[in-house]
């Protein structure tokens, strides 16, 4: 089994390290990790007030892929390590193998605010 890297990511970059924001509220069920998620706009809190029906929070559970990885993030393992494991444990994964798993931690980290890199 051959893990294909992309020609644009360095091996400076697959030693980044992540570690789980600790304010992030999840739970485990089935292997699948569902992430808590406060609706606490200023717009949702308007429309409370006013009697509509929004809930405070929100559920999202991810995949089998992203349960996966946020499982395994603990602040000691790199990109290249977390890469190996989701490979040895989903075969069909190694297809753009660190290009995908690199966005998906770029996504975690700047947009949903779950991860930050320790080193």
């Amino acid at each position: 089994m051959s893990l294909k890297k992309s020609d644009t990511l360095d091996d400076a970059f697959l030693q980044q390290v992540y570690q789980i924001n600790p304010q992030v509220v999840y739970q485990i069920k089935d292997n699948h990790v569902i992430i808590e998620k406060e609706q606490n706009h200023w717009v949702q809190r308007l429309f409370r007030k006013l009697y509509v029906k929004i809930p405070e929070k929100s559920y999202i559970t991810l995949d089998d892929y992203g349960s996966f990885v946020f499982q395994i993030i603990d602040g000691n393992k790199s990109i290249n390590e977390l890469g190996s494991l989701l490979s040895s444990k989903f075969e069909e994964a190694d297809t753009y193998l660190y290009d995908r798993l690199t966005l998906y931690l770029h996504y975690l980290e700047v947009e949903e605010k779950w991860i930050y890199p320790v080193n």
